[in-house]
C-alpha cells in the first residue's frame, strides 16, 4: 500500500483524479486497494514550548541564555491535531510499503512532511513527488515520475535549519531585551526576529530620513524651438559642467538662469530626427502573491494580510483561483494548453464577455523554464457566484482575472518620434507616442510610469515632420523651480516592494551581495527578507505589537518601536542574518556544512549578543503614546478595516465607524467591545448603576448600526418567581 501525502487537502484531491480508480473517503484521508492519500494543513507539527524542553527555561533569565532549543522537539499542533495523529497513524499503518511525499517543491515543502514522517517514525521507503502546477496534466505526470526523497535530503536540512534557528535566536533574543527593559521599569515585551526587526528597522530609518529631511530647490530646464510655424519643446540634457546634486539634478539657479540668457534667440541644429512604427507593449505578467498584494493596495487599500485571507477563501472555499502564495509570475506548457477553457469560463462573466481574446497566442507568462515551486495566480475553470462574494473577494478575483485574460489580448501598439537639439553646447531631447492599438490596456488600463508618453499625438506629428538637419531658433528657455521632497514614508504597497529587493538598501556589500546571490535563480525575488507567504504577517505582527501605526496609509514606527531598534545592534536591525544564514544553508544543502555546526555557531552569535546587550528605556514608555495604540483582534464590521482602542473610543482606521468606550455610564473592555463587533452582543454585563438609587443591573449591549458603531441594549429575561411552601394548595 502507497500512502501519498500533499501539503494541502487541494492538492490531496487533485493527486485522487490524477491516479484514477475507485476510492473510497475516510476521516482525513482517501483510499482504494493500492492507495491511500492523505494531507498535511500547512505544518501540522509544533516546537514544543521551551520550558517543556527545560524547565529552568520556564523563568526568564539571562543566565538559560541562548535557549537550547536543538534537537527540535516537536508536538501536534493544537488547531489542526486531528488530522496530525490520522496522518501519523496512517504512517504507521504495518501495511504501507512506500511514502511519497507530494508537498510543494520547495524547501519548506520538504521539512513540512519530511518532519512528520521523522516524528511517526517511519520506516517505509520514501519517494518524492514534484507538483508545481495543479492542472490534471501535470499533477498526473508528477505523480508518475517519482524520485528518490534522499535525494531532497539537503532541502530538508536547509529549512530545518532556518526553522529552528528562527526559533532559537526569536526566543533568546526576545528574553534578553526584555529582561533589560524590566530592569530599567519596563514592564513591555520586546519580541525580536530575524525577519521581523529588519523589516522594523527599515520602517524606523525611513521615517528618521523622512522627518530629518533639509529641503533644497533643483531645476528643470526646457528649451522652446521655433521650426516654421510650429514649436518644439525640448528637455535639457544634463551635461558633464553643469552643478548638480547626487541625483543629477541641476541645483545652481544662476547656473540655470545664465544658460537660460545665453541660448535665448540663439540658432539650433537638428542632430537626430527619427520615427519608429509598430512599436508594441506586451501585457504584464500575471500576478504572484506580493504583486497583487501591492496592487490591491494601492487600488482598493487593502492590508497584504487581507489580501491574503481573501485569496486564500477564493482558493480553498470558491475553487476559483490557483495556488494563492506563489513567489512565481510564469505559468507552465499545461496551463496553456487548459487556456481555452479557462478563458472561455471566465468570459461568461459580464466584466469579460465582450472581450476578443486569442487563445492561440502564447505570451511570454508562458514558460516552464521560468516556473518555480509554484506557477502565478490565476483564476480556475471554476468561476464563482459572483453574488456571493463579499465586495473585496470580487475585487481580487476580478484584478486576477484581468491580468490572466491580458495574456491573450492583442498587445499594445504604438508609434515613436524621437528628436535631439543642439544649441550652443547645450543638448535637448524630446520623445513622443502615438497609441495606434489600445491593445491589453483597454481592459488594465495604461501603466501610470508611461503617461505623460502616451496619447501625445499632438506633439508626435510635429516631430514626425522634423529632418535631421533643419535648423531651429530656440525662442526661450523655461526654468522651473522645484523642491526636494523627502523619502516618502512606507506604505503596504512600498513596504512589501522593499522587502522583495531589501539588497538596495544594505550599505554593506558583502551582506548585499550575500542577499543577491540567495535568489539568483528567482525571477521575482531581488535579494528579499521573507516569503511571499510571510510578509503579510510580519507586517501584522509589527503592528499588532505596537511597534508601528499606520496614519493615513503610512507606517509610522511608534516609542517602542524605535527604542528597540535603537537598542540593538547594527547586524540585527539590518538583513545581515539573513543573507550570513542564507550562505550557510546553501552550504547544508550541499553537504559542506552540518546542522549542528551551524547551531554551535549560532548559539556562540547569541551569547555574544547578550554580553553587549543594553537597552535605552524607561518606566514612562509604559505609557500609551498618540501613537501606541491598543489594536482590536477584529475588524471594523462596515469596511474591514483595522480597528484601534484609545482610552475614550474605538476608532476604525478606514471609515466613520466608532464605539464610545463608555456607555451608560459603566466603561466597556476592550475584550468586551470586541466580543459587540464579532457577535453583534455582549455577553451579560453586570454592574450599570441605577440613575435613580445606589442598585446595579445587568444588560446585554448590542451593536445596534454597524456603520456608525452605535450600540443598543437588551434586559435579560426575568427569571420566574418560584411558589413559595405558603402558595402551594
Amino acid at each position: 500500500m502507497r500512502l501519498w501525502i500533499a501539503e494541502k487537502p487541494s492538492v490531496a484531491s487533485d493527486i485522487v483524479k490524477a491516479l484514477g480508480g475507485n476510492f473510497t473517503r475516510r476521516d482525513g484521508y482517501t483510499e482504494s486497494t493500492t492507495d491511500i492519500v492523505s494531507f498535511c494543513v500547512g505544518h501540522i507539527l509544533e516546537m514544543v514550548p521551551p520550558e517543556v524542553i527545560n524547565p529552568a527555561y520556564a523563568t526568564w533569565s539571562l543566565d538559560t541564555l541562548p535557549l537550547k532549543l536543538y534537537p527540535v522537539q516537536l508536538q501536534p499542533k493544537a488547531s489542526v491535531a486531528r488530522q496530525a495523529n490520522v496522518l501519523i497513524r496512517l504512517i504507521q499503518r504495518p501495511d504501507i510499503n512506500m511514502v511519497i511525499n507530494c508537498a510543494d517543491a520547495d524547501d519548506e515543502g520538504q521539512l513540512l512532511v519530511d518532519e512528520v514522517l521523522e516524528y511517526a517514525g517511519n520506516k517505509a521507503p520514501v519517494k518524492r513527488a514534484l507538483i508545481n502546477d495543479n492542472t490534471a496534466p501535470a499533477v498526473k505526470k508528477a505523480v508518475t515520475s517519482l524520485r528518490d526523497n534522499n535525494e531532497f535530503r539537503g532541502m530538508y536540512l536547509k529549512a530545518l535549519a532556518r526553522s529552528v534557528g528562527d526559533a532559537i535566536f526569536g526566543f533568546s533574543m526576545s528574553r534578553c531585551y526584555s529582561i533589560k527593559a524590566r530592569e530599567k521599569g519596563y514592564t513591555g515585551l520586546l519580541s525580536v526576529g530575524r525577519v521581523q526587526t529588519p523589516v522594523l528597522g527599515l520602517i524606523v530609518r525611513r521615517w528618521r530620513e523622512n522627518q530629518s529631511h533639509a529641503s533644497s530647490f533643483y531645476y528643470s530646464i526646457t528649451g522652446n524651438f521655433i521650426n516654421g510655424t510650429d514649436v518644439i519643446s525640448a528637455r535639457w540634457q544634463t551635461s558633464e559642467q553643469a552643478p548638480v546634486d547626487d541625483k543629477k539634478r541641476l541645483n545652481d539657479k544662476k547656473w540655470a538662469d545664465e544658460l537660460a540668457r545665453r541660448l535665448d534667440g540663439k540658432t539650433a541644429s537638428l542632430l537626430a530626427a527619427s520615427v519608429a512604427t509598430g512599436k508594441t507593449t506586451p501585457a504584464p505578467l500575471p500576478f504572484n502573491l506580493v504583486r497583487l498584494q501591492q496592487y490591491m493596495n494601492q487600488k482598493y487599500k487593502l492590508t497584504a494580510q487581507q489580501t491574503l485571507d481573501i485569496t486564500q477563501a477564493l482558493r480553498e472555499k470558491h475553487k476559483a483561483i490557483t495556488y494563492n502564495r506563489s513567489d512565481c509570475s510564469y505559468l507552465s506548457d499545461e496551463q496553456f494548453s487548459d487556456a481555452p477553457k479557462v478563458v472561455e469560463a471566465l468570459k461568461s462573466l459580464v466584466d469579460f464577455s465582450t472581450l476578443d481574446t486569442n487563445t492561440c497566442q502564447k505570451s511570454k507568462a508562458f514558460d516552464d523554464k521560468k516556473v518555480s515551486a509554484h506557477t502565478a495566480i490565476i483564476p480556475t475553470a471554476s468561476v464563482p457566484d459572483m453574488s456571493k462574494l463579499t465586495t473585496n473577494e470580487k475585487a481580487v478575483y476580478l484584478a486576477i482575472a484581468r491580468f490572466y485574460l491580458a495574456q491573450f489580448l492583442s498587445k499594445k501598439t504604438y508609434d515613436e518620434a524621437i528628436a535631439e537639439i543642439k544649441c550652443g553646447d547645450e543638448s535637448f531631447k524630446v520623445l513622443a507616442r502615438k497609441i495606434t492599438s489600445n491593445g491589453f490596456t483597454s481592459l488594465l488600463g495604461d501603466d501610470k510610469d508611461d503617461d505623460e508618453l502616451d496619447d501625445n499625438s499632438g506633439a508626435f506629428d510635429l516631430l514626425s515632420r522634423l529632418q535631421m538637419g533643419e535648423s531651429l531658433t530656440c525662442r526661450n528657455i523655461d526654468v522651473a523651480e522645484q523642491k526636494t521632497k523627502p523619502q516618502p514614508l512606507f506604505t503596504e504597497a512600498t513596504l512589501l516592494a522593499a522587502l522583495v529587493r531589501v539588497a538596495d538598501f544594505v550599505a554593506d556589500p558583502r551582506i548585499k551581495q550575500l542577499l543577491k546571490e540567495k535568489d539568483k535563480d528567482k525571477k521575482d525575488e531581488h535579494g528579499g527578507i521573507g516569503t511571499p507567504a510571510t510578509r503579510a504577517g510580519i507586517i501584522e505582527t509589527l503592528k499588532k505589537r505596537n511597534y508601528i501605526s499606520v496614519e493615513k496609509g503610512k507606517f509610522v514606527p511608534t516609542n517602542a518601536g524605535i527604542v528597540l531598534i535603537d537598542a540593538l545592534p547594527d547586524s540585527v536591525t539590518q538583513p545581515d542574518l539573513t543573507a550570513v544564514w542564507a550562505e550557510k544553508q546553501a552550504a547544508l544543502e550541499t553537504g559542506e556544512m552540518t546542522i549542528e555546526r551551524f547551531i554551535e555557531g549560532l548559539y556562540a552569535e547569541i551569547t555574544r549578543l547578550v554580553d553587549a546587550a543594553d537597552i535605552n528605556i524607561s518606566a514612562s514608555e509604559n505609557q500609551t503614546s498618540k501613537t501606541d495604540l491598543y489594536r482590536l483582534t477584529v475588524k471594523c464590521p462596515s469596511c474591514d478595516s483595522e480597528l484601534i482602542m484609545t482610552a475614550k473610543a474605538c476608532n476604525c482606521t478606514g471609515c466613520k465607524f466608532k464605539i464610545w468606550a463608555e456607555f451608560r455610564g459603566k466603561k466597556l473592555t476592550n475584550k468586551q467591545i470586541e466580543t459587540i463587533i464579532s457577535n453583534g452582543k455582549s455577553g451579560e454585563i453586570k454592574g450599570f448603576k441605577s440613575k435613580k438609587n445606589d442598585s446595579t443591573y445587568s444588560m446585554f449591549v448590542t451593536l445596534a448600526n454597524k456603520e456608525t458603531g452605535e450600540l443598543g441594549f437588551e434586559y435579560p429575561p426575568r427569571e420566574e418567581k418560584k411558589p413559595s411552601a405558603k402558595d402551594m394548595p
